[in-house]
């Protein structure tokens, strides 16, 4: 299954990036997986196909949504990796203000990483290594030490 991960606008520090890509790096090993940027939220609805397509799992990530643990989580995945509906999961970040009202509306399911409000860019961050401990969860990997 396809996984995509999204963010909304620049990307404040390189170091940010970096983490991200190591971990995208690393789940591509045990899973497909793209992350894409956009400068912003217009930009993306915009994009050639529609972010709400048909067998697409939407993931939106906000504070408002449900927490998981690690182990949680990954059990999830495993639901949306067995399920034939479902060809693909977008997990999706805001920018600095958020996601809107129309993606939160939409989205199959809300993830909070916290109760708090983070920044964006740690939100990516955590969202990377959160996918990728999960298929090292799911693939019975030494990573995740309960």
């Amino acid at each position: 299954m396809k996984i995509e991960l999204i963010k909304i606008g620049k990307p404040t520090t390189n170091e940010s990036k970096t983490l991200v890509e190591m971990y995208l790096k690393r789940t591509k090993i045990l899973n497909p997986i793209e992350g894409l940027e956009y400068k912003d939220l217009d930009i993306l609805k915009g994009r050639n196909k529609s972010i709400f397509l048909p067998g697409q799992w939407m993931v939106a990530l906000d504070e408002r949504g449900k927490e998981w643990s690690s182990p949680e989580f990954s059990e999830n995945i495993k639901k949306w990796l067995d399920n034939p509906a479902i060809k693909s999961v977008v997990f999706i970040i805001g920018g600095p203000y958020g996601l809107d009202d129309e993606i939160r509306n939409k989205a199959n399911i809300i993830w909070s990483l916290s109760k708090g409000t983070l920044p964006s860019d740690l939100a990516w961050v955590m969202a990377s290594e959160q996918i990728y401990r999960a298929f090292t969860i799911l693939k019975g990997m030494p990573y995740h030490h309960a």
